[in-house]
């Protein structure tokens, strides 16, 4: 019985993992995403429980929007590390390239109206840099990256 349960609680994750996994190949327009679909699948699978399948996060705003706003991140100092070094990312159980190409994928697939003009896509050296560095307050950290960004989105008015 459990395991027919289980089975339909993890079936509309695998019809949707296969049906990424079947889409055409097609070069990709991501910066540092080789193969969109993995990443998309990557997101799916280790970022989607709690950021939801459209970045929307959480009503309550426990869990952060990525939709419209994490792009933003990259325009402060700080931001790029702090984007690897949250626990989601740092803490996911994937490689630091595909830790990497996912991040990419998220930045330009939630955010792409935010992506600075000199965005350089996240590496997996880079990547595995800034995971060594966990972060000991995020709720801090975030504060205070976003204290920048809305300085500086008031300032460039």
């Amino acid at each position: 019985m459990w395991h027919a349960f289980r089975f339909l609680l993890l079936s509309p994750v695998l019809m949707a993992a296969i049906a990424v996994a079947n889409e055409p190949a097609t070069a990709s327009a991501t910066p540092g995403v080789s193969d969109p679909a993995r990443s998309r699948i990557d997101y799916m699978l280790h970022c989607q429980g709690c950021h939801g399948p459209d970045g929307s996060g959480t009503r309550d705003g426990v869990v952060p929007k990525l939709e419209d706003q994490l792009a933003k991140f990259l325009t402060v100092p700080g931001g790029r590390e702090f984007l690897v070094q949250v626990p989601g990312s740092a803490n996911a159980a994937l490689p630091a390239d595909r830790l990497a190409a996912v991040l990419n994928w998220m930045v330009l697939t939630f955010d792409s109206s935010n992506v600075p003009a000199d965005f350089s896509a996240y590496s997996a050296d880079e990547v595995a840099k800034f995971r060594s560095t966990p972060l000991s307050d995020v709720s801090k950290v975030r504060a205070e990256l976003i204290k920048m960004i809305e300085a500086s989105n008031t300032g460039s008015r």
